[in-house]
């Protein structure tokens, strides 16, 4: 009986390992989708960016286009740095570092940031390609 305990207790513990790495990838993953859908838009970013500084050289008499061009540009260079600063700080080794509920909750932070890079990526993205094609017609 004392054996079939120590069986019983053994597999529980390997089946609750299992599940806790399986819900940790599966964290990850998500995150990880998130980020490669980022980076995805970055190529769009980088072009709108240079396309809106090599028109904020020109030389223009009106004022207000010349600001929203600028508010543009900066949408797209905050969404850069957050970007940037969400990769710097990401730390995915954290798995050789935690526990599973440290793990968990640092993963779920971090699909709560990149979602929010996410946003602002996009917002700047739409909004710069909207303004300039625009300003092709």
């Amino acid at each position: 009986m004392n054996k079939l305990s120590v069986i019983l207790f053994a597999s529980l513990v390997f089946t609750a390992c299992t599940n806790e790495k399986k819900q940790e990838k599966e964290l990850l993953d998500k995150i990880l989708k998130v980020h490669d859908k980022v980076m995805g838009k970055d190529e769009a970013l980088m072009k709108n960016k240079m396309t809106l500084d090599s028109l904020l050289k020109l030389p223009t008499k009106d004022t207000a286009e010349w600001a929203n061009m600028k508010a543009i540009e900066l949408k797209l260079k905050s969404a850069e740095e957050a970007m940037e600063i969400w990769m710097q700080k990401f730390d995915p080794d954290i798995i050789n570092k935690k526990q599973h509920d440290e793990i968990v909750k640092y993963y779920n932070e971090q699909e709560k940031s990149i979602k929010s890079v996410d946003s602002l990526m996009n917002a700047a993205v739409d909004e710069s390609t909207k303004y300039l094609s625009s300003r092709s017609k």
